[in-house]
């Protein structure tokens, strides 16, 4: 990486808040620039990484990344926290939903990447292996595109490694989650998200949703700030009271797609968060006539992660997924 600074700033790796911008050092990356934000304490302790706008509509997750920037005292801390604001870049001011515009691909299922692919795959290797590597923790932040309403919840990755495993699921819980869903090992066979990359070298990383439709909303960005201070009070970054958690933390491992049966519009009937029953009614698929094509039911008994919540959709097209309780299995 290749690092400038801002006026303001202090160099990069000295104790204090460092501002400025970087370069990776993959050529294929070259034509653009990502903010940093970097503050370090006065006492050498562990490093967390923080990043949002993968995709950039989901707008909480950002403003809590620039709001953290300023509730970090270096004097009063002690390792140091990465902050990258938008990870995304091409996609600025693009408004693009879910992809890169640069390759049309989903950068949060690119991950761990590889230094010989397309845009985002060298995008996602660069951020694992030239920024996050080294650090004791990684948090991307989400949370609900243009037409998406989530519930408040985080990821973590299992291994069948107990330690490993309990110590992700600790960090997953510091947020007032919902739901806390752990993905099983099987998910680190393919490339996918950050705690399933980070996983594979036995490095911690987790990703966290809460927002909706690409609107800014104090409840979903404090639920970001919170869970990421109470991660590095968890860490010993910082020493002070950690907000408690008022939502069931529900933990979660497995999920299930719900496609549309037919083109119409789909009128939910469910919400995020909620718990639906195995064979409940989630919604209704009707025509511009007002006249029912299809019932939408509960494939199983579960949590609502999320919702589309444009009514018009196509046949095939994910209305929402269900998350069925570990215990419960």
């Amino acid at each position: 990486m290749k690092i400038t600074a801002q006026e303001n700033s202090c160099r990069y790796g000295e104790e204090g808040v460092f501002r400025g911008t970087f370069r990776f050092d993959n050529e294929v990356l070259g034509d653009y620039t990502w903010p940093l934000c970097e503050i370090r304490g006065t006492q050498p302790g562990p490093r967390l990484c923080v990043s949002a706008g993968v995709h950039v509509n989901e707008v909480s997750s950002i403003e809590a990344s620039i709001r953290l920037q300023r509730l970090f005292e270096p004097e009063k801390m002690k390792g140091s926290v990465s902050i990258v604001p938008v990870i995304n870049q091409p996609a600025i001011h693009k408004y693009s939903e879910y992809v890169c515009p640069a390759d049309g691909k989903n950068i949060n299922h690119m991950f761990p990447g590889r230094t010989d692919g397309t845009f985002s795959e060298v995008l996602c290797d660069a951020v694992l292996n030239e920024w996050v590597k080294g650090a004791d923790c990684y948090i991307d932040m989400h949370g609900g595109d243009l037409k998406e309403k989530v519930s408040w919840f985080t990821i973590f990755q299992r291994t069948g490694d107990d330690e490993f495993d309990a110590a992700a699921c600790n960090v997953a819980m510091c947020f007032n989650s919902e739901i806390v869903l752990a993905l099983g090992p099987e998910y680190m066979k393919k490339p996918g998200r950050p705690p399933t990359a980070c996983a594979l070298r036995k490095q911690i990383a987790i990703m966290t949703e809460a927002g909706s439709n690409g609107l800014l909303s104090e409840a979903d960005i404090s639920f970001h700030v919170e869970g990421v201070l109470n991660v590095a009070r968890l860490l010993g970054i910082i020493d002070s009271q950690p907000s408690s958690a008022t939502n069931g933390r529900s933990l979660c491992d497995s999920y299930i797609w719900v496609e549309c049966p037919s083109d119409g519009d789909f009128h939910a009937e469910v919400e995020p968060g909620s718990i639906v029953r195995q064979g409940q009614r989630l919604g209704s698929v009707r025509d511009v006539f007002g006249d029912v094509l299809d019932e939408v039911f509960a494939p199983a008994t579960g949590f609502v992660l999320w919702r589309i919540t444009h009514p018009s959709i196509r046949k095939g097209e994910a209305l929402l997924t269900i998350v069925e309780e570990a215990q419960a299995k």
